[in-house]
């Protein structure tokens, strides 16, 4: 018998803004018994707004400005999920996320930024950055030289983008700067107003003052004050507002859309709700929205988030009444003030750098702390074993109602003790087996992979997906938690399912120390078009039907090198079935083939060649990898099975990719030469990342069966 500390409080960060990020953090940095932390972020990498204006100025890379969340996240051992958020349901405790299950939570905190306040849907919003640099690279391409752009908004981050935007767009289009009050920056002491009001002389950006927008039609941004100014377009940097889900949930917000909140940090509506940024105002006492004060929630927000979840007192924030404040004017040059002292200058500059390159490298010169929990707690509950470990009933009935039936609802029943098949006449029926344990965060991720995975069998041999049965374990915890988890991994592979034709006719669920799941599949096809690994001949073009390195991803994920768009490119092609690969390529007539999986491109092309008694030569450089895969394998980072996958080929470096584990990677067939170059062109055109890698040759005696090129 084992025992293990189950989950026993799940807390989600909705939104990576500047306090979520450094809650992340400070959980990696000491994690906390029994909790699981889940972020969902709109964007794999969060932009850190103090270095927005360098970056516009090409003073930052995109990757110095930018936290890479997957990185991050693995440190603190918490799910990733990468989407948007459309509504809260703070009584149920669920968060809906556009096609997939609602992701349930005991304490939410949520820090999503804010929207600029503006007139209608025109012009383009500063926030959330990463759509706006995303429209400003659109912008600078498509506007003609000469072209005016209104900046709105008369506060440090108005002043800042327009004095930014000058440098960029310097000699190309003309600026104006809209401010609300008498002049820019009213707040700030007197010698701050007057450097910004000559950095925007010397920058040649036009200021109108005291006025407020009102519209903004066919090129005509409307004044306050009966005016007009003639602009391409409008970027609005005004006062923030929150988005719209917020108030609509039904969580306490000011006029604004913004949550209110105690001294706390917990809504004075939801107390298992907390807020911060932005997005959140400090009742009684708010501050600006400013990212300094996001910066400054993070670690009042993350220490009130273990109270909560040990069910503790909560400890009030006192945030300083004042804060430095430096504004970069370009050049190398900023202005800083607090507390009615200011300076500007280089120096002023210089520093604006080191704080935030010092603040950068707190998300990214990180070391993982061991979990308390460890691989087994003495001190947690024992669960029998010998009963099966099933979940309980009323849990997985509750699971199977939320499963689309598809087309034959007749074989998707679950109540008889096996499922009952009648094949149809003239054929055969292909079967396999795969299960493996999670090694993606986000259950409903995982089981949409899964599931992909097991098909592959099947396209290997020409056949059509026909049934599958589940496997399915989940760590022990309270009901509401199996049901969740359990609930999201059976969607997912549900939905792949659904889509390759394959009804789920039965399975079984069991708790375990951790989450996984696997299929054994039913195919369906004719006993005169089944495809072996036998049959290659000499001259036989070699083509593989998506790109290598899913083992080294993943494994760079695990140890939090690998960056998110790497993980998200990787997710991608493991939840993308085989099913058009394969229809393209029968219709080919090839004479062999296979997937590759746990044994490598090398691994599976050997048995291949061994069936044929044949050889083959692969072209190295034309062999498709995952973005990141030849990076991260250049550091000397693999997945566990890749030293047995080497033996064919020995230890040269340049093998890594070919002695890869992949989960559910592509298939590898063989083509004569005249039929390969056009079904490479249909694989092509129906959006497959295929390749033609090497070709069968003569099996050599003094050789092994693969050579390399």
């Amino acid at each position: 018998m084992q025992s293990f500390h189950p989950v026993e409080t799940d807390i989600v960060l909705l939104g990576a803004g500047h306090a979520h990020v450094e809650v992340v953090r400070r959980f990696a940095m000491r994690p906390e018994p029994g909790v699981r932390l889940t972020l969902i972020g709109r964007e794999p990498e969060t932009p850190y707004s103090g270095m927005l204006p360098g970056l516009i100025r090409s003073e930052y890379t995109h990757a110095e400005a930018h936290i890479d969340l997957a990185p991050l996240a693995a440190m603190a051992n918490a799910r990733l999920i990468l989407a948007e958020a459309t509504a809260i349901d703070p009584d149920a405790r669920t968060i809906s996320i556009p096609g997939r299950p609602d992701t349930p939570f005991d304490f939410l905190s949520i820090d999503v930024g804010g929207i600029p306040a503006a007139p209608g849907e025109s012009g383009i919003a500063v926030k959330p950055i990463g759509g706006f640099l995303d429209r400003l690279h659109r912008l600078e391409a498509e506007l003609p030289a000469g072209a005016r752009i209104a900046v709105v908004g008369g506060g440090p981050g108005g002043v800042e983008l327009a004095l930014a935007l000058a440098v960029r767009f310097a000699g190309q289009l003309r600026l104006v700067l809209v401010s609300a009050t008498p002049e820019p920056l009213a707040t700030a002491p007197a010698f701050a107003r007057r450097a910004v009001r000559q950095a925007l002389v010397d920058a040649n950006v036009e200021l109108v003052s005291g006025v407020t927008v009102t519209a903004l039609d066919s090129g005509r941004l409307s004044l306050s004050d009966g005016s007009f100014i003639e602009v391409a377009t409008a970027l609005w940097a005004t006062g923030v507002e929150g988005p719209a889900f917020l108030a609509a949930s039904g969580i306490a917000c000011d006029r604004s859309g913004c949550i209110r909140v105690t001294r706390d940090l917990q809504s004075i509506s939801h107390p298992h709700i907390f807020a911060a940024g932005d997005c959140a105002t400090l009742e009684g006492d708010p501050r600006p929205k400013a990212g300094v004060w996001a910066v400054r929630a993070g670690a009042p927000l993350t220490e009130n988030l273990r109270r909560a979840a040990n069910g503790q007192a909560l400890k009030p924030w006192k945030p300083q009444r004042d804060a430095l404040a430096i504004l970069g004017l370009g050049h190398g040059r900023a202005v800083a003030w607090r507390n009615g002292i200011a300076v500007q200058g280089r120096t002023a500059g210089w520093l604006k750098d080191r704080i935030d390159r010092r603040w950068m490298r707190m998300y990214t010169d990180m070391q993982m702390a061991p979990s308390p929990d460890g691989p087994m707690r003495p001190d947690g509950p024992m669960r029998c074993g010998g009963c099966g470990a099933k979940v309980s009933a009323d849990v997985l009935e509750s699971v199977l109602a939320t499963l689309p039936r598809g087309e034959n609802p007749d074989l998707l029943t679950f109540r008889d003790d096996a499922a009952v098949l009648k094949p149809p006449l003239g054929k055969l029926l292909v079967q396999s087996v795969d299960h493996f344990r999670a090694f993606i965060d986000d259950p409903f991720v995982f089981g949409q992979i899964a599931a992909a995975h097991a098909l592959s069998d099947l396209y290997a041999m020409g056949a059509e997906p026909w049934t599958a049965l589940a496997i399915a374990s989940v760590p022990y915890g309270s009901k509401r938690k199996i049901h969740a988890d359990l609930s999201a991994m059976l969607q997912g592979a549900n939905q792949v399912l659904l889509e390759a034709g394959c009804a789920l006719v039965g399975g079984h669920t069991a708790e375990a120390s951790e989450v996984a799941l696997g299929f054994a599949v039913t195919g369906l096809v004719d006993s005169g078009k089944i495809l072996r690994k036998a049959g290659l001949q000499p001259g036989d073009q070699l083509i593989l039907t998506k790109p290598l390195g899913t083992g080294i991803v993943l494994a760079g994920h695990m140890r939090g090198n690998a960056r998110a768009h790497w993980l998200l490119a990787a997710i991608e092609s493991m939840r993308t079935t085989n099913a058009v690969a394969a229809r393209i390529a029968m219709a080919y007539r090839p004479r062999a083939g296979t997937d590759v999986t746990g044994f490598g491109l090398a691994g599976h092309l050997q048995e291949m060649l061994d069936a044929s008694n044949l050889g083959a030569v692969l072209r190295l450089e034309s062999i498709p990898a995952l973005p990141g895969a030849r990076t991260l394998a250049a550091h000397g980072i693999e997945s566990t099975l890749a030293p047995d996958n080497r033996r064919p080929l020995g230890n040269a470096p340049e093998t890594a990719l070919l002695v890869d584990p992949q989960t559910s990677g592509g298939l590898l067939f063989g083509l004569p030469a005249n039929r390969a170059v056009a079904c490479l062109e249909a694989l092509r055109d129906a959006g497959v990342n295929a390749a033609i890698i090497g070709e069968v040759e003569a099996a050599r005696e003094d050789a092994g069966r693969i050579r390399l090129e």
